[in-house]
């Protein structure tokens, strides 16, 4: 049985917004881009064919008359319609040819305006998901037990709490109350990850480190990732302890160092649970 908006969690309703307004605007946009292409076609056309027919019986020509300009028409053969008229006419699809560069303009406007926006409403979404995100960390992984086989599927289930995307995978499973599908033992470039979960944003991974890590470490890895070249979505280092550099206040300034396109978070290993040190 499927469920609707109003049935999913929070973070679960905040990504399905998130996704709802990207498709808006950019329906948005096309229709926008459609019709602009399409009324300036039928305009085009209408002054082709109007040029055409006039130009069949005759053409427009300007005189001068005690320096006053003036615009008439002279026919090929008898005249069926007035020149006034068809002058008139003339006017109209010159006025016309204006009226088409005023709606493209106006379209072009539109088109800006609702890119700024859509963009402008997404970034503010996407802001908010990042408190969530930190705050469900901070909640899920500090104040309850993990549970599963595994520390990879421990680490996994708590995860799913956190991130929508994990959870829509668990859902999608085939098996009634399955587990997260994951690989293990990846290799990156010499780097062994300890579980990967695709998603539709990219690759979940999660990296486990029995030693102290070092910053040395984190370099390394982030570069070996960056190297892949594979679409990442976020990457956890769990360890049972980290340097004296990374946990101080010169780790906000590493990690903005680090050439990473992807989330890194760290995380504290601890007996009974975890402890955040970093949340990207």
């Amino acid at each position: 049985m499927s469920r609707g908006p109003n049935d999913l969690s929070l973070a679960e309703r905040l990504e399905y917004a998130i996704k709802q307004l990207d498709v808006w605007y950019r329906i948005s946009i096309i229709t926008v881009l459609i019709g602009a292409v399409a009324l300036s076609g039928i305009i085009s056309l209408s002054q082709f064919y109007f040029h055409e027919e006039l130009n069949r019986h005759g053409h427009i020509q300007e005189i001068f008359d005690d320096g006053n300009r003036i615009l008439a028409y002279i026919p090929l053969s008898e005249e069926v319609f007035s020149s006034e008229g068809i002058v008139t006419l003339f006017l109209t699809q010159q006025w016309l040819m204006i009226g088409n560069g005023v709606v493209i303009a106006l379209f072009a406007f539109l088109f800006i305006w609702i890119s700024y926006r859509g963009r402008a409403h997404t970034q503010e979404f996407e802001s908010i998901e990042r408190q969530f995100i930190r705050q469900s960390y901070l909640v899920n992984f500090e104040t309850s037990i993990p549970e599963g086989d595994n520390k990879v599927e421990k680490i996994l289930n708590q995860a799913i709490h956190v991130f929508p995307t994990l959870k829509e995978i668990q859902r999608k499973a085939k098996k009634k109350q399955a587990k997260i599908p994951y690989k293990i033992a990846q290799k990156v470039n010499g780097d062994v990850l300890d579980a990967v979960v695709s998603t539709s944003k990219g690759d979940f991974i999660v990296k486990f480190y029995d030693a102290t890590v070092t910053s040395t470490d984190l370099r390394n890895l982030v570069t070996n990732l960056t190297k892949s070249r594979d679409r990442i979505f976020r990457v956890l280092c769990v360890a049972k302890d980290y340097d004296d550099e990374l946990q101080s206040n010169k780790l906000i300034d590493f990690i903005d160092n680090l050439p990473k396109y992807f989330k890194l978070d760290l995380i504290f290993e601890e007996e009974r649970g975890y402890s955040m040190l970093w949340i990207d």
